[in-house]
């Protein structure tokens, strides 16, 4: 179960970092510096792989999980809580980065 945490803590890292590049990317987007503009939209989709990486990684080891005994209540609606934030998030820095 602690790692199960540990990997959500990784998700909301890479979001976290994805968004700040994506921001970014607008900001200089929005200046008209395609140069670092393409950088930061690199960096911020290469972060939103890497959450994406993890986020499959935490869903086989919560299924290898289940297969051994029934989490708790509790975590499952701490995973799902944790699994809807990430899907929003994510969609949200997606949405920037296609301006």
């Amino acid at each position: 179960m602690k790692m199960i945490k540990k990997l959500v803590d990784c998700i909301d890292e890479e979001l976290e970092g994805a968004q700040n590049y994506a921001e970014k990317y607008v900001e200089y987007k929005a200046n008209g510096n395609t140069k670092w503009s393409g950088r930061f939209k690199s960096m911020a989709e290469d972060e939103l792989q890497h959450s994406n990486y993890i986020h499959e990684l935490a869903v086989e080891e919560i299924s290898k999980l289940r297969s051994v005994y029934e989490p708790s209540q509790e975590m499952l609606d701490k995973w799902d809580k944790a699994h809807t934030k990430y899907v929003e998030k994510a969609a949200w820095i997606k949405q920037m980065l296609s301006l």
